[in-house]
């Protein structure tokens, strides 16, 4: 069983280099710079949480990679619609939009899932099953438990204050009836 500094690691571990995969996929095909995710900080924490349901589900189908590839497929296309959703009911914010990229224009559904986006996350499920979840753990006991457990108290520190603050700026904005594409 993980320990919680361990749980808290990986969780900005995974939502950090999300951001940055985000981020760096974006900046290409928008020819200049953009931060993804809805926060100000280098995260985005569906990637965090995404990643734990994966490693659970996908951790009995180890000795299966077609099965660890379609169970990724089927359960990050449904947590990228549950997070689509619940972005738009709950802040009235399209958090993406896949009618604007070239690549899923032709295969989405809503605007809010695309069939060459799940078949990348089915590859990316793949990477991090027999990979990537190892490098982060790797990470974690080269870093050493004591700076991990001051880093994770850094990075929750700061996530918590930029949920506060861009919960204060939506509220402020809903207020005078401010429409944005995010927070």
């Amino acid at each position: 069983m993980a320990r919680l500094e361990e749980i808290v690691f990986m969780f900005f571990f995974f939502s950090v280099s999300g951001w940055a995969g985000e981020s760096i996929m974006e900046s290409i095909v928008r020819k200049r710079f953009v931060s993804k995710g809805v926060f100000k900080g280098p995260y985005v924490p569906v990637h965090g949480v995404g990643v734990f349901a994966v490693y659970l589900v996908c951790t009995p189908l180890k000795e299966h990679p077609v099965l660890v590839f379609l169970a990724g497929v089927a359960l990050c296309t449904g947590v990228e619609y549950l997070a689509a959703l619940f972005l738009e009911k709950v802040f009235h914010i399209r958090g993406w939009d896949y009618d604007t990229y070239p690549f899923t224009k032709w295969c989405n559904y809503k605007k809010r899932i695309a069939l060459t986006t799940s078949l990348f996350f089915g590859l990316y499920v793949v990477v991090i099953m027999y990979f990537y979840w190892d490098v982060g753990m790797r990470l974690f006991r080269l870093i050493g438990e004591t700076p991990a457990r001051i880093l994770d108290i850094l990075f929750s520190g700061a996530f918590l204050i930029d949920v506060f603050l861009c919960a204060l700026k939506y509220l402020a904005d809903h207020s005078r009836n401010i429409k944005e594409n995010t927070f």
